[in-house]
């Protein structure tokens, strides 16, 4: 497989921070939207793209994440809209993808998907602030 490594999203001009940390307070997963609650590690990441902004990604997007960069070389994608970008990047690779790799992306979603549920669920019976669609 030989990929082109272009990435048609306007690259950060800096990243002025990237790290995990435990939330002192709840947040939202600017990937999958599930609430991070207080205690809970999640990657914070502050960098300057047009303007200056910031994302919390919990830990299950950012193992789906990693795992997409593994799998394909020149893996791009976006803060904000991983999910949607490892999806096109499934479909792009599922041919030529060794035998199991279609199941993966499929559990690691449904994965996600169950973990969110719960957290939301959490989240709304101790009365998590912040809209989570």
């Amino acid at each position: 497989m030989s990929y082109d490594c272009y990435c048609d999203y306007e690259q950060p001009r800096w990243i002025s921070i990237r790290m995990v940390k435990a939330a002192r307070k709840e947040h939202r997963c600017d990937e999958c939207f599930a609430p991070i609650m207080a205690g809970e590690s999640y990657e914070y990441t502050s960098g300057y793209w047009e303007y200056l902004d910031t994302y919390h990604t919990c830990v299950r997007c950012v193992e789906l994440r990693e795992w997409a960069r593994i799998s394909v070389p020149c893996f791009c994608w976006a803060y904000s809209n991983l999910h949607e970008d490892v999806r096109e990047m499934v479909r792009e690779v599922v041919h030529d993808a060794p035998p199991g790799f279609f199941m993966e992306y499929g559990r690691r979603m449904v994965k996600i998907r169950q973990e969110a549920a719960r957290r939301k669920t959490v989240a709304n019976s101790s009365g998590f602030r912040k809209s989570v669609p």
